[in-house]
């Protein structure tokens, strides 16, 4: 596990800004003394919106740049338990406010393979760390598809976990109805591990659709509504009270008018009836992650500048629905480029059996996986 850690932390280009902190001699000293368990052998970048006890954690915020938590996340704990060692914090967008990869108090997130692109957010960091062998496991958070975005630029697997699934506890909130944590691997079978998930069911028994054939009712507008409603409760007040403290981009997003709350809720419950009539007979829809490539840099620049959001907003077409239903997703790379796939809860094991099965023929084991 020593070497494991080394080979991480050698692994980390800073030019690429996937790390706001990295604990290299806090991890080596807990890689020599890793319990055994199901995460034995893994190395875990955490994003910095989730806290972990003693090590700084500042929610991607100068607000809290000497912020260190009493307290760690169950999210991490568990795979701590499990023989996890976790090798330092990851960058994110202020607050997870965000799905550009870029933070203005921390930098830049830059795509590995074209660092003229940023891998989109918010938990871009995270997935920059797996993505180049510095972390085995991302540990992220998905509010409107913060985990499968980055996943889907940078080629990887990213799972959205369901509502309730796993605890956010000690994991600083944006929009609570929708927060949802989550994890980026290289492989199916390394995130299989981190589930704890043993058996996979054959693909063939499963009734899948793409969305070529049956596309999603698209998310109303209204979703944004009920998300603005939570995320200006508990950003609006601080941001106006330390508007310098706050990115610019942030003020953009907090000064945007909530809307109609109560059409909204309407909306919103028509929608989910209309989305499950018409996945009534399906186990597994399959369709596209975000629409065209991963932002530029230039371009993520131009909006933070210019008070606009033009580069997110072809990333936040079909991720978000997933939280809106409060469904179970997963982000896998493909022949014909990244795809999602939608489950219903408990359809877990089903969504990373066809993951294996879709991205089998561009994923192959790394050699940090560990076996």
């Amino acid at each position: 596990m020593i070497s494991r850690v080394r080979a991480a932390l050698d692994a980390i280009d800073p030019e690429l800004g996937a790390f706001i902190t990295v604990d290299a001699d806090g991890a080596l000293a807990r890689a020599r003394n890793a319990p055994s368990g199901r995460a034995e052998g893994l190395v875990v970048a955490v994003k910095d919106l989730i806290d972990t006890a003693g090590l700084r954690t500042t929610y991607g915020s100068i607000r809290y740049a000497d912020h260190f938590p009493l307290r760690t996340a169950p999210i991490v704990a568990d795979l701590e338990r499990a023989g996890a060692v976790v090798i330092g914090k990851t960058n994110l967008n202020e607050f997870a406010y965000g799905v550009s990869g870029y933070n203005p108090h921390h930098g830049l997130m830059r795509l590995p393979l074209d660092r003229s692109r940023t891998p989109g957010g918010s938990s871009g960091g995270s997935a920059i760390a797996v993505a180049t062998g510095a972390a085995d496991v991302g540990i992220g958070t998905d509010t409107s598809g913060s985990i499968r975005i980055p996943a889907a630029c940078c080629g990887i697997v990213g799972f959205c976990c369901a509502a309730g699934a796993v605890s956010m506890d000690d994991v600083q909130p944006l929009a609570p109805a929708y927060d949802r944590a989550g994890y980026l691997t290289r492989t199916i079978p390394t995130l299989q591990r981190v589930l704890g998930i043993r058996r996979l069911p054959q693909v063939r028994g499963l009734r899948t659709v793409f969305a070529a054939e049956l596309p999603l009712p698209a998310l109303p507008d209204e979703h944004w509504t009920l998300f603005r409603e939570q995320a200006h409760e508990i950003h609006r007040e601080p941001a106006a009270r330390e508007p310098w403290a706050y990115g610019a981009d942030l003020h953009v997003k907090l000064d945007q008018p909530v809307g109609d709350r109560v059409r909204a809720r309407e909306v919103m419950r028509a929608w989910r009836a209309e989305v499950a009539a018409t996945l009534r007979d399906v186990d597994l829809h399959v369709g596209p992650v975000i629409d065209g490539p991963a932002p530029r840099v230039s371009d993520v620049l131009a909006d933070y500048r210019n008070g606009t959001l033009h580069s997110s907003a072809p990333l936040l077409t079909h991720a978000p629905a997933a939280n809106a239903l409060g469904w179970p997703a997963l982000a896998v790379p493909t022949p014909d480029g990244p795809r999602q796939i939608l489950g219903r809860p408990g359809a877990e094991p089903a969504l990373l059996a066809l993951g294996a099965e879709l991205s089998r023929a561009v994923v192959s084991p790394s050699p940090f996986d560990q076996p």
